[in-house]
């Protein structure tokens, strides 16, 4: 069967509906399906989007991204029916909101059966009701946590056809690393003996980096060699660094920016405790954290917000230690319960790969997204069998 794939984003550029679309896209074509992606690829340059494009086993097709003006829903529309003439999918998949919106318009214009990916954005105004309107009218909508599941409820989107599929990580790439490797890492991070602790993610409000750095000064009074480490997208590096010599913990907060993607394994094998303490915004929340499994296969629990879908990723007290939102306090108690007790946070880190390599991979993961897209496939074509697929 022919899967067509349209993301708000798409790797190599960061962000976790990305990952999730590539990954989605790449263990399906494993499975049997014949799939194709049509998405932006922010932050990144023409020629470092073709040489990723390059290395898959199916075709992306790339769109304009930034924000999407009238010029630039034109072009995204045009390219959408010209992808769809000639691939003639069998399902659509639509993922991030106004890709979503497009993928629900196409499904509409020739006639095709389509599943929404609902992450965990809340838009306002005008946009909240088209948001209502089309993820009510997919023929089914994937949530990444029951946290989110909850959310659309609240919205007014009906439960009968929304399912929950949790989100995963790539097992194949994040793994422990030998010793010997990851002490040559650690070698190169200043200082030297430093416990770290360390975030995924866009340094943002809403992935609470801010909120880690607040609970420094508690942490470092009874842990003084711990050191915090930012990975990702510097959105708010200024203002937190600024926070951070504030507060008098900056030669202890670091920001990698983004890191190429071969770093980052090893980066987190460095690491002694992963740390994501999302707070819900006016229009978003976190809707599962991937970056909390990709530490856990490489062995590192974490510390988590648990007013989110952040609360599935960890079995509190077994794989990681969940703290309330915005709660700088039990946050910076959950990081030196676990940094003084090693022998607690190394139990807990082997629970979280052992976990993840259960039942949290992609690989697991896309044969229930399999299932879905069968199901919603067949259902279609039984009732409606003559596709517009030529307009």
């Amino acid at each position: 069967m022919r899967l067509l794939v349209l993301s708000s984003e798409f790797p190599p550029g960061p962000g976790g509906i990305g990952t999730h679309a590539c990954q989605v896209a790449l263990n399906l074509q494993l499975m049997g399906w014949n799939v194709a992606v049509v998405s932006p690829q922010a932050y990144v340059g023409q020629a470092e989007a073709e040489a990723f494009n390059s290395t898959l086993p199916f075709p992306v097709h790339r769109i304009p991204s930034g924000r999407v003006m009238l010029r630039e829903a034109v072009r995204r529309w045009i390219e959408v029916r010209r992808v769809v003439r000639e691939f003639k999918p069998d399902v659509l998949i639509g993922t991030g909101d106004r890709m979503a919106y497009l993928a629900g318009v196409v499904a509409w214009w020739f006639r095709l059966p389509w599943v929404a990916i609902e992450h965990g954005r809340k838009p306002d105004g005008f946009e909240s009701a088209v948001k209502r309107y089309f993820f009510g009218k997919a023929d089914e909508t994937v949530c990444v946590s029951q946290y989110t599941l909850g959310r659309l409820l609240e919205m007014g989107i009906g439960p009968d056809h929304l399912t929950v599929i949790t989100n995963g990580a790539d097992h194949k790439r994040f793994k422990q690393l030998p010793d010997a490797e990851v002490d040559a890492v650690r070698r190169d991070l200043t200082p030297l003996g430093a416990k770290w602790l360390m975030t995924v993610g866009t340094v943002s409000d809403r992935k609470g980096q801010d909120l880690v750095i607040r609970a420094l000064p508690a942490v470092l009074k009874q842990v003084p060699s711990v050191h915090y480490l930012c990975v990702g997208l510097p959105l708010k590096q200024v203002e937190f660094s600024a926070l951070a010599k504030q507060l008098g913990v900056d030669e202890h907060v670091h920001f990698a920016g983004n890191v190429p993607a071969a770093q980052l394994v090893p980066l987190l094998n460095c690491a002694d405790l992963f740390v994501l303490t999302s707070r819900r915004t006016t229009d978003q929340w976190e809707g599962f954290g991937v970056a909390v499994i990709e530490a856990a296969l490489c062995g590192k629990p974490a510390v988590v917000s648990v007013d989110s879908g952040l609360a599935e990723a960890i079995i509190n007290g077994v794989t990681g230690i969940g703290v309330p939102e915005n709660d700088q306090h039990a946050t910076a108690s959950a990081i030196v319960r676990l940094m003084r007790e090693q022998s607690e946070r190394e139990r807990m880190g082997e629970a979280a790969r052992q976990h993840a390599l259960a039942c949290q991979t992609w690989a697991q993961k896309a044969v229930l997204y399999d299932a879905v897209l069968k199901r919603v496939a067949q259902a279609f074509h039984v009732q409606a069998p003559v596709a517009r697929t030529q307009q």
